[in-house]
């Protein structure tokens, strides 16, 4: 759970140690032994995800986010304190679920002690610090949104204010026939206009893959087509087919069957996503105030320096 936007205090701290603290909150402290491996640990997640190996290229390159890792843990030290406050205890049995999950994830023939030190855990005793920190955290959370009400004045407001979030693109529902000679898009045009079927003169001299369902394109909003076709499609009166309209694939015959105008949401429509949204906010600056006020101080200048380059 972190919350990047909330400042923390930064102060002098003894410097020289060893193993120097990196963080404060009350008669809590961190030293580099609690963070260092927690950061090997994000560090070998990020290699994985990008699919990168976790060599000593990388892990330089990465060292560059320990300051924000510190900042990042100190706010998490601040809630864990705040959820122990309030009498949070990780349920062993969800605990040890994960790790049984963990375990039983590793690929055949490969070893689980293994899969934990090339992790960064080292072992199971750091994994499972770090499984029950999260349940803890899980806890608090869902804590704290139960304790927000949120009012339909509230919501009311909040969806006024998303607004332009909430609305929805100007759009066209069309078909179209792509034939490659400008004369046979134009007596198509007239067999229309006789009241000949779309679906099947698309589906008889269309040339493109539209053709097997009669020339549908779907809906598509502004900026989906090349120019000259999206011209025609806002030009056109819906129901009455024209053109024919060249573009780089050759002549097109185009109905367009359906005009969407821009709109907002209706509130009824979207009153339970908004009211969600407004609760997350108010969670979110519950949380935030709980960070403000719990004084943690943090010693970036106390991180080690990175190793020389040879």
């Amino acid at each position: 759970m972190l919350f990047a936007g909330a400042a923390l205090a930064q102060d002098a701290a003894p410097t020289g140690d060893a193993d120097p603290v990196l963080l404060s909150v009350g008669a809590t402290v961190e030293r580099w032994s609690d963070l260092s491996w927690r950061f090997d640990v994000a560090a070998r997640s990020v290699a994985a995800q990008q699919g990168m190996p976790y060599d000593e290229a990388f892990a330089e390159q990465i060292r560059s986010f320990l300051p924000v890792y510190l900042e990042q843990r100190a706010q998490e030290v601040v809630l864990l304190i705040e959820a122990r406050r309030r009498g949070f205890e990780a349920d062993e049995a969800t605990v040890q679920a994960t790790i049984d999950r963990i375990r039983d994830g590793v690929p055949e023939g490969e070893s689980y002690e293994q899969a934990l030190i090339d992790a960064g855990f080292g072992d199971e005793r750091r994994l499972r610090t770090m499984i029950e920190e999260g349940d803890v955290l899980n806890q608090l959370m869902a804590a704290v949104d139960a304790d927000v009400a949120v009012s339909d004045d509230t919501v009311t407001v909040r969806y006024l204010a998303e607004r332009p979030n909430l609305t929805e693109a100007e759009s066209f529902c069309a078909r179209h026939i792509l034939v490659e000679d400008e004369a046979l898009a134009a007596q198509l045009v007239a067999d229309l206009e006789g009241g000949a079927d779309f679906a099947a003169l698309a589906a008889e001299h269309g040339t493109d893959g539209t053709a097997s369902r009669g020339g549908d394109l779907g809906c598509f909003g502004l900026g989906t087509m090349v120019a000259p076709f999206e011209d025609a499609v806002v030009a056109a009166p819906v129901g009455s087919a024209v053109g024919p309209i060249e573009t780089q694939f050759g002549y097109h015959v185009v109905l367009v069957y359906e005009h969407r105008p821009a709109s907002v949401r209706a509130f009824d429509d979207v009153s339970g996503q908004v009211r969600d949204y407004a609760r997350s906010l108010e969670s979110d600056a519950v949380v935030r105030g709980m960070i403000r006020g719990a004084g943690a101080i943090t010693y970036p200048e106390n991180l080690p320096a990175a190793p020389e380059q040879p």
